[in-house]
């Protein structure tokens, strides 16, 4: 029962967020600022009115956490890759997402704040296999940089190259550009 409830929500957020998608496309960003999602989708419309632009970051919590298990599980590679496959799912929806993201300064501003999130988490990962250390907190806090620049750049030129080549390709490409950098402490303890 607990599965039908989470597979309801997740087909609520994601009308949700392709009714905010194609608002701001059509009418701009203010449109959505202006009005309070739909009572239809079953979203707390007052977790919306202190920060409407939430509307188009819906999934972000649900995203972070798969990644974080995943990433617990089977390593930031496969990860990435089933990270990168989840948006291949929706490459329509997502890519249309992540162009409004890049056009609209006070969307990139917000993303920048969620993307914290995303730092510890890589921070927190880094730093299990780092050194005990200052040097290894810097060291670990550089590598959680990397890896968040590398999936974001993946995402970029998956927007400008409109689908081509497919993310999971992308995100391989650009971590294998700076794996060198990863896990460094943890290859010379070895």
């Amino acid at each position: 029962m607990k599965d039908r409830r989470q597979d309801r929500a997740r087909t609520q957020r994601r009308v949700a967020l392709a009714r905010a998608v194609e608002r701001v496309e059509s009418e701009g960003l203010t449109a959505l600022c202006s009005a309070p999602p739909d009572r239809g989708t079953g979203l707390n419309v007052r977790d919306f009115e202190a920060q409407p632009l939430n509307l188009l970051f819906l999934d972000e919590d649900d995203l972070r956490t798969w990644f974080s298990e995943a990433l617990d599980a089977a390593g930031l590679v496969e990860a990435a890759l089933g990270w990168a496959r989840h948006l291949e799912e929706d490459s329509e929806l997502w890519r249309r997402r992540l162009s409004l993201i890049g056009r609209e300064a006070r969307l990139r501003a917000r993303r920048a704040e969620l993307d914290e999130a995303w730092r510890a988490l890589f921070r927190e990962h880094f730093r299990r296999w780092g050194a005990a250390s200052l040097a290894g907190e810097r060291v670990a806090s550089l590598e959680a940089d990397l890896a968040l620049a590398a999936l974001r750049g993946a995402e970029r030129l998956w927007v400008e190259g409109g689908g081509r080549p497919l993310l999971p390709i992308l995100a391989q490409e650009a971590l294998a550009a700076v794996w060198p950098a990863l896990y460094a402490h943890a290859r010379k303890a070895r």
